[in-house]
């Protein structure tokens, strides 16, 4: 895939973010549209929200906190002592992929909004991309690869996963950890577990 919107949209970001983001969210862009492909997620949405998913990354943290509190997002979101850019540039990165980008398909703003650690009643496409932030082919970090294989055959395994070893290391660290990734953790696992393994007929 290979649109007219996707090259501006990849024009203009090279020339808002540094060359590494780049490179990246054109990984995260790639891995996103072969996820999709696998998993029948819609091409379109999960390329445009891989590529543009950073696309707040490196803003100054003053101006993210700014368009936090203007997406009224400070009224359910972090508390201000982990207000942090990991934490901030998913959401505002969905309003800049609107008026910065010209992309404002609810799908790919969600998938940007959602990208970084998730969240509760994911839709497939925010599944591809979130994932796909954390396989793509430039990440190394351990596990990463256990995480890849899970990837290929259930993205809610491969996700819990994901997001279990995000609390490890911010555990490890010793770092604030948004409340939110135990939540969204939690209700992905509890669907996991409800939900019928191939061959079991003890629900009809």
């Amino acid at each position: 895939m290979d649109s007219e919107a996707l090259r501006q949209a990849r024009t203009r970001l090279q020339m808002a973010i540094p060359q590494s983001r780049y490179e990246h969210s054109r990984r995260v862009e790639e891995e996103s549209m072969r996820l999709a492909a696998r998993f029948g997620a819609d091409l379109e949405v999960c390329a445009t929200a891989g590529l543009l998913h950073d696309c707040a990354r490196d803003l100054p943290l003053d101006r993210l906190i700014a368009l936090w509190h203007r997406l009224g997002l400070d009224r359910r979101g972090p508390d201000p002592i982990v207000f942090s850019s990991a934490l901030l540039h998913g959401p505002v990165g969905a309003l800049i992929a609107c008026e910065e980008y010209g992309v404002c398909d609810p799908r790919v703003q969600s998938a940007i909004s959602r990208h970084r650690v998730g969240a509760v009643d994911m839709t497939l496409e925010d599944k591809v991309v979130c994932l796909a932030d954390y396989t793509e082919p430039g990440r190394c970090f351990p596990g990463v690869d256990s995480i890849r294989n899970l990837a290929e055959g259930d993205l809610d395994a491969a996700l819990i996963c994901a997001l279990g070893a995000t609390i490890k290391h911010l555990v490890d660290s010793g770092a604030l950890i948004d409340a939110d990734v135990v939540v969204i953790r939690n209700d992905l696992l509890r669907r996991s577990r409800m939900m019928p393994k191939a061959g079991d007929t003890s629900a009809s």
